[in-house]
């Protein structure tokens, strides 16, 4: 990646409040700390705070030689930009549209949740920083972005609705998606880390999106956990078009450029190569699926040293994390994130199929509904089973008693004929005498 900031990461993240113009929160996003190292660098804020010495963020990251003072600075500035476009749009107003709340900050605009009047419906609005206003390249890439997604629909991609200028700021609206980042879901997983069939079911999604885009010869160039949201009903968006790559590359100056983020990038794009195809998206949505999988990047340090991996290093096993993910899982992730893109699935029908099969085999283990029925259903036969055996037991015994009482009868019967006989018999004797 350049230290010109023209390459910095430009995520959508839903996120409100004053943290997107903290130090540490821009230092990761535009690529120049990891969330790891900048979350020692807090710990190690904290134990100075605790100490009284009171280290500053910034002496921390000089001091790990984490950042150069050249970034540092870069940082500084992008800082105090975004503090003055935030203050400037407090009372920003579109033609057509009522801004509603902010939605988050990135290196080339901000994002806000607004109402499309005309149409009645919500949208995102994502307006340029003034800070680019004069930079002719960002200006086009900005309107480039635009006016490529807006030609695309799909429904794992979010739609662009419209595109203009307002005054000195250039903007356009798109989907407003009612949802969550991967990034957000990861982080929410137990130990940080997806279900396999929830992780696999998310990559499929975004697997249908390259399918479609690859055929208008686009490249995201940014797949990344935060770039992908998820519908409160499970839909994946893909968004944030930023670094697509296009027929206008070459007319707007971008080959031989590096454009991506550190932590999800290809090979191939991390060296500049202008070759570029959908297979660097296969590639960044592999390393999105190890960290869904693993709750982590596959390569830790700084920008360059990570991109310098992703070039050279095999993909770390994922089981040192995750132990008991199975070999299909590992056979997957191996062919996308091949270092050379002609290992990697070139036919995204064989994608399709190896996902689905995973899918299938590793669905959550729990009892259908009807299995809880018959268990049931044979318990309640099992009691009527028993008490029919009480009863025909009952019935036995009340039939050897009846048996018992009839021999008594039967007995006292005899006794009390033999008796009248007699009787009849005294009576005849004593009138004959």
């Amino acid at each position: 990646m350049s230290d010109d900031t023209s390459t910095l990461a430009d995520p959508l993240e839903h996120r409100e409040g004053r943290g997107a113009l903290d130090f540490g929160v821009l230092a990761v996003r535009n690529g120049l700390l990891t969330q790891d190292q900048l979350d020692a660098c807090r710990d190690q804020q904290l134990a100075s705070a605790n100490l009284g010495q009171n280290l500053t963020l910034k002496q921390i990251v000089l001091d790990r030689h984490l950042m150069t003072e050249e970034q540092v600075a870069r940082v500084e500035r992008a800082q105090a930009q975004l503090t003055q476009d935030r203050e400037r749009k407090a009372d920003l107003k579109f033609k057509g549209y009522d801004i509603i709340s902010s939605l988050g900050e990135g290196g080339l605009g901000s994002v806000f949740k607004a109402r499309q009047v005309s149409m009645n419906r919500l949208v995102a609005l994502k307006v340029l920083h003034l800070q680019w206003l004069s930079d002719e390249e960002f200006r086009k890439r900005f309107v480039l972005e635009a006016r490529i997604v807006g030609k695309l629909s799909h429904q794992n991609l979010i739609q662009v609705y419209d595109v203009g200028k307002e005054g000195d700021y250039y903007f356009f609206s798109m989907e407003f998606v009612d949802g969550r980042t991967v990034e957000d879901l990861v982080k929410e997983s137990p130990r940080h880390q997806m279900e396999i069939s929830r992780a696999v079911d998310l990559t499929i999604q975004v697997v249908r999106a390259i399918n479609y885009y690859k055929d208008f010869d686009i490249v995201h160039r940014d797949i990344k956990p935060s770039n992908i949201m998820v519908t409160r009903a499970g839909l994946v968006k893909l968004g944030d078009f930023g670094f697509v790559k296009s027929r206008l590359d070459k007319e707007l100056g971008y080959e031989g450029m590096v454009l991506g983020t550190p932590d999800y990038i290809a090979p191939e794009q991390a060296m500049g190569k202008d070759d570029v195809d959908y297979r660097a998206d296969v590639y960044s949505l592999g390393a999105s699926f190890y960290h869904m999988l693993t709750g982590r990047p596959m390569y830790n340090g700084t920008p360059s040293r990570v991109m310098l991996a992703h070039t050279r290093e095999p993909m770390p096993d994922p089981r040192q994390y995750r132990p008991s993910l199975p070999d299909d899982v590992i056979d997957v992730l191996k062919r996308m994130l091949a270092k050379n893109p002609n290992d990697r699935y070139s036919n995204l029908g064989s994608l399709f199929v190896d996902l689905e099969a995973l899918r299938d085999a590793h669905k959550p283990k729990s009892p259908p509904k009807y299995e809880i029925g018959k268990s049931s259903i044979m318990r309640a036969l099992n009691i009527e089973k028993n008490r029919h055996a009480e009863m025909a037991e009952r019935m036995k015994q009340l039939e050897q008693r009846a048996e018992s009482l009839q021999a008594r009868v039967a007995i006292a019967g005899g006794a009390a004929l033999v008796a009248a006989l007699a009787a009849v018999l005294f009576l005849i004797l004593w009138l004959v005498t």
